[in-house]
């Protein structure tokens, strides 16, 4: 396929690494549903700039503009540069990325200093 996209159009080949591509610091927000045996994930990632924390919730502003404030679930796992930190240790204008199960509160918040 990138052989391809490489033949159609130079700037539309897909990099070595198509997860780190679509999941990396430029991706806005993904959803993606997975099926496993009987059971159906539907993960929900989302990603911007913090504008506001609370012991429940973040809230994000994407690069689209958009704000959006995300629950987050008492038992996640919140980590500030790979450390496991409160939710209440991060700050206005890191970045964040969360993921969450459909309409479920976040159950991972990965944040990164500016």
């Amino acid at each position: 396929m990138n052989a391809t996209l490489l033949l159609v159009q130079p700037g539309l080949a897909l990099p070595g690494s198509l997860a780190a591509y679509l999941l990396g610091p430029k991706m806005v927000k993904a959803e993606v549903v997975i099926k496993d045996g009987k059971t159906t994930y539907d993960y929900r990632i989302d990603q911007g700039r913090i504008r506001a924390v609370s012991s429940t919730s973040v809230t994000v502003y994407e690069r689209t503009g958009e704000v959006v404030t995300i629950p987050v679930s008492p038992g996640a796992r919140v980590t500030l540069g790979g450390k496991t930190v409160l939710l209440t240790a991060l700050k206005k204008g890191m970045r964040v990325q969360t993921v969450r199960n459909g309409s479920a509160p976040a159950d991972t918040v990965q944040a990164f200093r500016r």
